[in-house]
């Protein structure tokens, strides 16, 4: 392996131990380790800015050098946007006729913010159980950039959406949440955008992740799939770490040679 110049690091399960609710301590150790050697280190989640920056992940003691968000709609360098893929404004303006229609509410996503087009319902509550994330504010798109939308609706539903705006990509991960989004968000997609601001080849970057899709951020890294991954995330990495719950993180990076 050469030497890693560029690390990137998911939130969810990676980062963040949801058993014990807490963000592990020996994985925060050891980015900011990384930092003093010289490594340039990313967050690089599904979540959005805004869920990101709520979820206290900007409040751990280190000077991230970037993010990704919304699964790699948004890559950030520094306080530049290197990557943004955005829906059209006539689109998004349609999804929520739609969803207002059918008496559904629906998070619209920028680049920096979010919000609830109509209050919350038991599809919301169902899904916020699922991932105690904070309720975001209401009130109506009025157009603006966005890189996508999150509609709280069981699968019922997802037929007359698709075939209103069949171009668009549909995401169902949770029995009430799909993300509906321009085309496909990928992780490795946002590497590659930073990678190339930063003139830093592939096989200098390392990744570590636990979900479906952290998957592609192979595409343009060394990956790593923390030990509490699923099966197939496993399957696909370069290298498996122990579970977070064992300090798999910082162990993986002094395996590996990477954290000196």
């Amino acid at each position: 392996m050469k030497p890693i110049k560029a690390a990137f690091f998911d939130i969810d399960n990676t980062l963040y131990n949801w058993k014990k609710k807490e963000y592990n301590d020996s994985s925060i150790q050891a980015i900011k380790r990384l930092k003093k050697q010289g490594v340039k280190v990313f967050l690089a989640s599904a979540r959005p800015y805004m869920s990101q920056k709520e979820f206290g992940a900007f409040d751990l003691g280190i000077h991230w050098d970037g993010y990704i968000a919304s699964s790699g709609a948004i890559a950030v360098v520094g306080n530049r946007y290197v990557k943004q893929t955005l829906m059209a404004e006539k689109d998004v303006r349609k999804l929520c006729s739609i969803a207002k229609k059918l008496d559904l509410t629906m998070e619209v996503v920028t680049p920096r913010t979010r919000f609830l087009i109509a209050p919350g319902n038991t599809y919301l509550e169902s899904y916020h159980g699922t991932y105690s994330d904070i309720v975001p504010p209401v009130h109506p798109y009025k157009g603006g950039p966005c890189t996508g939308v999150l509609l709280f609706a069981p699968d019922s539903h997802d037929a007359e959406f698709q075939a209103a705006l069949p171009h668009l990509t549909y995401y169902r991960f949770h029995p009430f949440g799909v993300d509906i989004m321009p085309e496909e968000h990928l992780k490795g997609e946002g590497i590659a955008s930073i990678l190339r601001e930063l003139g830093i080849e592939d096989d200098e970057a390392i990744s570590f992740g636990d979900d479906v899709q952290d998957i592609s951020m192979k595409d343009h890294s060394f990956f790593v799939a923390m030990g509490n991954g699923k099966d197939e995330v496993k399957e696909a990495a370069d290298y498996v770490a122990a579970p977070i719950g064992e300090d798999g993180l910082a162990k993986a990076l002094l395996d590996l040679g990477v954290l000196l």
